[in-house]
C-alpha cells in the first residue's frame, strides 16, 4: 500500500472518529494525526502525486479541518452546558441552605 493510499484510509478513519464527539479518544486522535503528518511527509518526499490525487488530498484535508472545528464547537457547547448545570446546582444549594 502506497503512502497516499494509507493516507486516504487514515483520513477516512479520522472523519469517522470526528463524526462522533462523545466517543472521541484524545490519545487515539493524537496518534492518528501524528501518523497522518508522517504519511504526508512521505507523500511530499516521493513527489509522484498527480494533480487529481493532489486535489483529492487537499479536499480531504479541508474536510478533516471542518470536521475537527465542528467537533470542537460541539464539545465546547457540551462543556458550557455542564458548567451552567453545575452553577445551577450550586445556586440551588446556596438558596436551600439560606
Amino acid at each position: 500500500m502506497t503512502p497516499l493510499e494509507q493516507l486516504q484510509k487514515l483520513d477516512e478513519q479520522l472523519l469517522r472518529m470526528l463524526a462522533n464527539p462523545e466517543e472521541l479518544d484524545e490519545n487515539g486522535v493524537a496518534e492518528q494525526l501524528a501518523t497522518r503528518a508522517r504519511l504526508l511527509q512521505d507523500v511530499i518526499e516521493l513527489g509522484d502525486v498527480s494533480k487529481s490525487e493532489s486535489a483529492e488530498l487537499i479536499k480531504r484535508s479541508r474536510q478533516l479541518k471542518e470536521a475537527a472545528e465542528q467537533t470542537q464547537r460541539k464539545l465546547g457547547e457540551k462543556l458550557k452546558a455542564m458548567h451552567k448545570g453545575r452553577r445551577s446546582v450550586q445556586a440551588y444549594q446556596t438558596v436551600k441552605r439560606s
